[in-house]
């Protein structure tokens, strides 16, 4: 019952009872003084040690409660408690923690303060003695600094354990997934095998990367763990004394020099298995015919465009090509409407090519309802660009294409963007949308009729 008792008032990070504890947003609780030392190893952004949620310094909150409720539990256990023979410990008690002070020889007095230019341990008596004149003094935390590097140490490794199990799996996964694709385009190319071949390589040796540096990180945080952990064996205060200037000293700095490691700590992930060829997974005939064969199914899907509402633009018969109307106007020289597709997509894979042919200004793309969309645009003058979530960038396209392909797969929310003459991959944009999605063409500027070819929906049917 005691011990049941004392769990519920007991940091989770120095394993002790709550100082001055403060609440996070999370509902997570520590010791104000473990958790700001644990902001200050984390300068960028902090994170919960338990569930991993990020918090600022705003987020801490003084928790009276769980303030009142430990020090009514140290009351009831310190009353509750029947005293024990001196000589003897109860078999099922823990091990005692350094409860005896360390003192000075030569001054009798509590070492209390470390000396930072000396490297040693020394008492007020020797602050102000001649052999410590001008030295640069600090308080030392005794047992309680060790246990709270422990707790530190013992969660870290904990989840670097976790974490390393988890990359295991990841990489059968990505071994089996990969299996599944080599049957599945075993009567096709070899250079398509190939090609799987070296992904499957690079992200196994990218994932095993991430797990060797995870178990080298965990051999490493277990070794310093039982650095500490022996420290709380050590019986007399010589003893401890002498294990701090051989150990203790250097593995404490150590700790307190590896702030890099701390960040790079946390900034390990484990990486999923990712093994997907994109585009050519669904539509594997049709890639492999764009490169080799005259006719292939499936083809590119067809669309069909909405009537514009806008009396700048027209639609084909068929409503496969958009272009604009002759202006006689010069003003709203810089006005550039768009349609969509009357069809919409929210599932499974797709694939369109729009020719662009050799015009100075287009876009090309998806958008969802009240959406700005995805689209990769050609801008007279300035170039190629991608614009995602209200923010444009340029974007890297080798070459002038005239045809753009389209393949948005929907179970992944990824767009990909090509040059359907060479089928090379321009980008992929991921998105984050659950609404469906429609084809969206925009013919670009009028530019006084330098720009008035059409955007046309290719459309391919088999031999």
């Amino acid at each position: 019952m005691a011990f049941q008792l004392s769990c519920h008032i007991e940091c989770p990070l120095c394993l002790s009872d709550f100082t001055d504890p403060v609440s996070l947003s999370c509902d997570h609780s520590y010791c104000r003084q473990c958790i700001t030392g644990h902001m200050q190893a984390n300068p960028n952004q902090s994170s919960c040690p338990e569930c991993r949620k990020p918090f600022t310094e705003k987020d801490l909150r003084p928790s009276r409660l769980l303030k009142n409720m430990t020090g009514a539990v140290r009351r009831h256990l310190s009353s509750s408690s029947s005293p024990t023979s001196p000589t003897e410990t109860p078999a099922s008690a823990p091990a005692p923690a350094l409860t005896t002070p360390l003192i000075c020889a030569d001054h009798e007095e509590k070492l209390k303060l470390f000396c930072e230019t000396d490297q040693k341990l020394a008492c007020v008596v020797c602050r102000d003695g001649e052999k410590h004149w001008g030295h640069q003094f600090k308080p030392v935390k005794e047992a309680a600094e060790l246990k709270g590097a422990i707790g530190f140490l013992a969660k870290e490794n904990i989840q670097l354990c976790d974490m390393s199990q988890k990359q295991t799996a990841e990489i059968t996964k990505t071994e089996i997934r990969s299996k599944n694709l080599s049957d599945q385009i075993s009567k096709k190319e070899e250079e398509i095998k190939k090609q799987l071949k070296s992904d499957e390589k690079k992200a196994v040796e990218s994932m095993c990367k991430n797990s060797s540096v995870m178990t080298e990180r965990l051999m490493e945080g277990k070794e310093t763990e039982s650095i500490f952990q022996s420290a709380l064996q050590i019986p007399q205060p010589d003893q401890f004394l002498q294990w701090w200037n051989e150990k203790g000293l250097s593995a404490t700095q150590r700790m307190k020099q590896k702030d890099t490691m701390k960040k790079s700590y946390f900034s390990l992930t484990v990486i999923p298995h990712s093994l997907f060829l994109g585009p050519p997974e669904t539509h594997l005939q049709f890639f492999v015919w764009k490169e080799m064969l005259n006719s292939i199914k499936p083809v590119p899907e067809t669309f069909t465009l909405k009537e514009p509402v806008d009396s700048y633009l027209r639609i084909a018969p068929g409503g496969a090509h958009v272009w604009h109307t002759k202006r006689k106007s010069v003003f709203f020289a810089d006005y550039s409407p768009g349609v969509v597709s009357t069809e919409s997509f929210r599932n499974g894979q797709h694939y369109w090519e729009v020719e662009v042919g050799k015009k100075l200004d287009w876009s090309v793309g998806v958008k969802a309802e009240k959406d700005s969309g995805v689209h990769l645009h050609l801008r007279d003058g300035k170039g190629y660009t991608l614009s995602y979530d209200r923010h444009e960038f340029k974007a890297n396209v080798k070459g002038k294409p005239r045809k753009i392909g389209l393949y948005m797969d929907c179970e992944r929310k990824n767009i990909y963007f090509y040059d359907a003459d060479s089928m090379s991959q321009i980008c992929i944009i991921s998105y984050t949308s659950d609404l469906p999605w429609s084809i969206s063409l925009n013919p670009g500027l009028y530019l006084g009729e330098t720009n008035n070819d059409p955007l046309a929906v290719c459309s391919y049917r088999a031999k």
